[in-house]
């Protein structure tokens, strides 16, 4: 624990990074107060200036000032955009979090978080294995499948057309000319299109226009592209042109789609999409299994680190049983585990990652016995299917649900789970239940699917005792 030492500047104090929060920040106490301040790392000794008043939770957000004593794993970030360091009145973007961290010391940071708070919760878990990784360690970059940008306005008497990314914690979008995290090809079809609108003169929906954001998703093992413009207003004819000359200037196979999505929420996209031109879905292959895609459908943004899950799931499993997948998506894990052998229950509530899982499934020549869809949440679906002894969960940031973890781990009692998670802090959760009905964490592996963020993926498998 540090104690604050006597300012040296007005408003300023210095402290020492003790850990990390679950945000990425690095965290400092002096005295009773705790203090999160971001681009710092646990070890340095920092000059920050402390936020007039605490937030909810008690702690006091700060801003860097100084690195007083860096640490040996600080770097010189990747992207002109990352960090304090921006020209005066700009924010830095929000899209990452750890750039000014050496990537290797990211990976050790985030497997002491698994089996910090799996071990706070399960002490008789075991540790993480160590990360595994899909990029290399000199080179983290390019790994985003699917590319994002939103558009703003920027300028006062005379705004123009930007496009970027939210600043952190915020609806402002931070305007950039690179996303070194992305892919190289749907980078150069997003920045295309952004030159077309700004000569075309068209306005973001912010500002009283139809332009809201634009989604590239690259697939990784196929030539195919696909891009979706989302829009406030579909009637803006600058916008229809030039989106047209962007998607011509792009060639090859791209798929075009406008994604009408008038209100004003924190969603990506609305409920009304239309096909402009190309296919209706994109085609890539995950773990010897082709996959069509739809273009607001949720499928891994990280192809490579998806692929890790599932020959992680997969090598979790005895040959040939049967498999109930609960919150299955489109079948990142049902379809290529019906292709190893397995008979697989795919449950999933949302009604377009279903008929994407169909689609797939026929792609696959998978019959229909093999692999079975059941539109349903996770609750009701273990209320109604046969049982299972092998369940496969992946379920989102909020984990299960508290009647599907009563269902599944005191009721239903599979002999075998494999738990996929994005959320460490509510995997700790689940699992202190599932201990708690006889449960034993055989294993832990962190899979690195977001570098340069504190987010990671955790596979762990439990059996019944």
């Amino acid at each position: 624990m540090s104690k604050a030492p006597p300012n040296r500047a007005p408003g300023t104090i210095e402290l020492e990074i003790d850990t990390f929060d679950l945000a990425g920040d690095g965290v400092a106490r002096a005295g009773r107060r705790i203090y999160a301040i971001p681009f710092t790392i646990p070890g340095e000794r920092v000059r920050v200036q402390p936020a007039p008043r605490p937030r909810a939770d008690g702690v006091v957000p700060a801003r860097l000032i100084e690195i007083v004593q860096a640490s040996p794993h600080r770097r010189t970030p990747g992207c002109r955009h990352f960090g304090p360091d921006q020209p005066p009145g700009v924010e830095p973007c929000g899209g990452c979090s750890w750039q000014h961290i050496a990537y290797p010391e990211q990976l050790r940071l985030k497997t002491a978080l698994v089996t910090r708070l799996l071990r706070e919760a399960v002490p008789a878990a075991p540790p993480a294995r160590a990360m595994l990784t899909t990029t290399p360690l000199d080179a983290p970059w390019a790994y985003r499948h699917k590319v994002h940008f939103v558009f703003g306005t920027a300028g006062g008497r005379r705004p123009r057309l930007v496009m970027g990314h939210y600043a952190r914690g915020s609806r402002r979008v931070v305007e950039v000319h690179e996303c070194p995290v992305h892919a190289a090809d749907g980078n150069a079809r997003a920045f295309a299109l952004r030159d077309a609108c700004v000569k075309a003169g068209v306005s973001a929906a912010a500002r009283g226009g139809a332009l809201k954001s634009v989604a590239v998703r690259v697939a990784r093992r196929t030539p195919e592209r696909m891009m979706t413009v989302v829009v406030a207003d579909a009637a803006d004819r600058a916008l229809r042109a030039a989106t047209r000359r962007a998607f011509d200037a792009a060639g090859g196979a791209t798929a075009l789609h406008l994604n009408l999505h008038p209100r004003a929420n924190a969603f990506i996209f609305g409920d009304v999409t239309r096909r402009i031109s190309g296919p209706e879905r994109l085609r890539d292959e995950v773990a010897g299994a082709s996959f069509l895609i739809s273009p607001t459908a949720f499928f891994q943004t990280n192809v490579d680190a998806g692929e890790l899950l599932v020959d992680l799931v997969r090598r979790a499993l005895p040959a040939g049983v049967p498999v109930l997948d609960l919150y299955a998506g489109a079948g990142l894990f049902a379809l290529p585990l019906a292709l190893a052998g397995h008979d697989v229950v795919a449950v999933e509530q949302n009604a377009a990652a279903v008929a994407d899982g169909e689609a797939s499934r026929a792609l696959n020549r998978i019959p229909p016995g093999r692999c079975r869809w059941l539109a349903a949440t996770a609750e009701h679906a273990l209320a109604r299917v046969e049982a299972c002894d092998t369940v496969v969960l992946d379920p989102p940031r909020d984990g299960c649900s508290p009647a599907v973890r009563q269902r599944l781990f005191a009721e239903r009692r599979p002999g075998l789970a494999v738990y996929v998670s994005c959320n460490p802090e509510t995997l700790a959760r689940d699992l202190a239940v599932a201990a708690g009905q006889g449960y034993t964490v055989e294993s832990l592996q962190p899979v690195d699917m977001f570098p340069h963020t504190p987010h990671v993926e955790t596979v762990a498998v439990l059996r019944r005792a």
